[in-house]
């Protein structure tokens, strides 16, 4: 998936953190920060569907899997 970002300078930005990241100068913690400061928020799905015709036995919720921090 392609990452949105609010502005060009915030894009820059974000990518010069990565390449920190990378090189561990940044912690998973700060980039976290940077990237919802950086990214455009995507909005939150309630419920994954299988198809657009789809019943109450068919949804599933929608599971977040987050790093962890240390």
């Amino acid at each position: 998936m392609k990452k949105k970002y609010q502005s060009k300078i915030l894009q820059a930005i974000h990518e010069d953190a990565k390449g920190m990241h990378k090189l561990g100068i940044i912690s998973d913690e700060r980039m976290r920060e940077y990237d919802n400061e950086c990214l455009v928020q995507e909005p939150k799905q309630k419920y994954e569907t299988g198809n657009s015709q789809s019943n109450s036995s068919d949804v599933k919720p929608a599971v977040r899997i987050s790093a962890k921090s240390g």
